[in-house]
């Protein structure tokens, strides 16, 4: 051990050393990288720029120059436009050489003698000749040419080729700068790379000796443990580091070899268990329902493997009543399972014993004693078909919705009482049996609907409002034409009758079906604390009942699919069948949320086709 610690301290020295000469390498190579960086942008940016610039100044003179010659020999003023063009454009090239080199005080200074003269030759040559040929003084004009003329003019183009050449120099320098740190950057890299591949070289060749040895017998090991030969021992051998590590892959491999032995077990128990899942399940599965006048459909994707714990159930009563139950235990997997059948099973007796969907409810919480953690919500419907009176009960569960589709004619849109809450009879109308209350016979009349809870008001197949949703427009027109009075409506929808009335549009409006109760424990039971309330359905009238998983799937910003949305695509269109409806509510909830449930969704719905 001795021997290792002052192995470890000459890696450690040799590493620092290391360290150091290439971190003052690499700081060499970065100032040599900055330095030809900021040179090779001086001339690119600035000087070159500059020449160009220095270039066109000295064709604008040259062109103003010639441009006044030319005028005093023809005395042809069109010749002037030349002279006047460079009057524009020489200030801005004054002007951009002076920003271009305002960091080069010996330049600037070349930028000042080249306006001065410029300006010198301006004011005492071309401005006069010009104004003197102008008057028709021609003998005035030659004058000046030959005085200052061409004396001023060589001053001012020898000001701009000294103002040139300085800024050649310039360049010259900037490039010269830009090589030095060229070589400099890459001396440092390179004496850095040999000093890294000295030190690599170094360390490989003791580490290959103190440390990949024991690291290759620890693999070798590791290898035979991976291989199924877990009795194989794990060699404690080279630095107290390697050897701690063989110590914890020793531990490792017999907490696997326990993992192991325990999975064998789980295997061993799972296939004792399988056929009585299977078995649970197919218990769970729903009946057939074949009813004249009656439709119920009903999907259940579960949360995790085959067994949810939501369920659905209908039959047929000893009366010709048709008896539907949707249910949701808490929880999910084989002990809820149980659970949902026991609760299947204590309901269908109960609605075949002849008791209706609160008493029935109550009885069924009665029987079960102790839930202890487990409790369920449910919906319990009794249903005739032939009058389309149902009899419902609401333990705790989500509102139920029903949508109601009628045909309008097609005019001016009107606002249409859409999401309501409370049990509901048709508006307006009194007949047997059409009594909205509890079990206890009340003949009082239909209350009045109930605005939704969270402020969605009216949610209808013309009107969406306050939903939290874009509104949904649906009372699209079918070109079904209303029959004439006494007449009988033709394949085309024209009245055989005496004249043609307006066209029809289907309408949907959804009504909220609130609990009639608490949900089903031990812990909320108490004498008629589960009503049962009556409402009517209507050829073409949908009930949709679902379970929380439905309305509370969420998207990857954690939003709730909720009721709004789910209202809204229940509405979208008043024309869809009951299949066709309930396979795009949970194909918009997959859109919405998508990949494996968190939570198991159910839903059913029960609709009237005929009277």
């Amino acid at each position: 051990m001795a021997g290792s610690a002052s192995l470890r301290s000459g890696i450690r020295v040799l590493v620092v050393i290391s360290t150091v000469a290439v971190v003052v390498m690499l700081s060499l190579a970065v100032f040599a990288a900055l330095r030809a960086s900021d040179a090779a942008a001086e001339r690119g940016e600035r000087l070159d720029p500059a020449a160009t610039t220095t270039a066109l100044l000295l064709a604008d003179f040259v062109a103003q120059e010639s441009a006044v010659r030319g005028y005093v020999i023809t005395g042809q003023e069109s010749l002037l436009e030349r002279y006047t063009r460079a009057d524009l454009t020489i200030p801005r090239q004054m002007n951009r050489l002076q920003l271009l080199l305002a960091d080069f005080p010996d330049l600037i200074e070349g930028t000042v003698a080249v306006e001065s003269a410029y300006q010198a030759w301006r004011s005492e040559v071309a401005e006069p000749e010009v104004a003197a040929t102008k008057a028709g003084d021609l003998q005035r004009a030659r004058e000046i040419e030959t005085v200052s003329g061409r004396v001023r003019f060589s001053e001012l183009q020898t000001s701009v080729a000294n103002l040139g050449t300085a800024i050649d120099t310039e360049q010259t320098a900037a490039s010269g700068r830009v090589e030095s740190s060229a070589v400099l950057l890459l001396s440092s890299l390179g004496t850095a790379a040999i000093v890294i591949l000295g030190v690599v070289l170094t360390v490989l060749n003791v580490l290959r000796r103190w440390l990949l040895r024991p690291i290759d017998a620890l693999r070798r090991a590791v290898n035979a443990v991976a291989a199924g030969r877990y009795d194989t021992r794990i060699p404690e051998v080279g630095p107290s580091e390697i050897v701690e590590l063989a110590g914890n892959i020793d531990a490792m491999r017999a907490q696997l070899v326990q993992l192991v032995r325990q999975n064998e077990r789980s295997w061993e128990a799972l296939a004792q268990e399988g056929p009585a899942v299977i078995a649970l399940r197919d218990a769970l599965t729903p009946s057939v329902l074949h009813a004249p006048g009656l439709l119920l459909r009903g999907r259940v994707d579960p949360a995790r493997g085959e067994l949810a714990g939501d369920w659905y159930d209908s039959f047929e009563l000893a009366d010709g009543r048709l008896g539907i139950v949707v249910g949701d235990v808490s929880g999910h997997g084989a002990v809820a399972g149980v659970f949902a059948l026991r609760l299947k099973q204590l309901l269908d007796a109960a609605l075949a014993r002849g008791a209706d969907p609160g008493p029935a409810i109550e009885w069924v919480v009665n029987s079960l004693g102790e839930t202890d953690e487990m409790f369920a919500t449910a919906i319990v419907a009794v249903v005739d078909p032939a009058t389309g009176e149902v009899r419902i009960a609401n333990a705790g569960h989500p509102d139920a919705l029903l949508l109601r589709r009628t045909r309008v004619p097609d005019g001016p849109r009107t606002a249409a009482t859409g999401l309501e809450s409370g049990p509901i009879a048709r508006p307006g109308e009194r007949r047997p049996g059409n009594e909205t209350g509890s079990t206890g016979g009340d003949q009082r009349p239909a209350p009045a609907p109930v605005p939704a809870a969270g402020g969605a008001v009216r949610v209808a197949g013309e009107d969406v409002e306050k939903s939290g949703l874009s509104p949904v427009t649906q009372a699209v027109g079918t070109g079904t034409k209303a029959p004439a009075a006494g007449g009988v409506a033709d394949g085309d929808g024209v009245g055989m009758g005496t004249e043609r009335l307006p066209e029809l549009r289907s309408r949907a409006e959804v009504t909220r079906l609130g609990a009639t109760g608490p949900m089903m424990s031990s812990l909320v039971a108490s004498g008629g604390a589960w009503r049962t309330e009556t409402l009517w359905l209507e050829p073409g009238d949908v009930l949709f009942v679902y379970t929380d998983g439905l309305v509370e799937a969420r998207d990857g910003a954690n939003h709730q699919f909720g009721l709004d949305r789910l209202v809204a695509e229940l509405v979208r269109l008043a024309d869809r069948g009951p299949a066709e409806l309930l396979d795009d509510v949970f194909e918009v909830v997959r859109r919405h949320a998508p990949g494996r449930p968190s939570d198991d969704r159910t839903a059913i719905v029960i609709a009237r086709t005929t009277r």
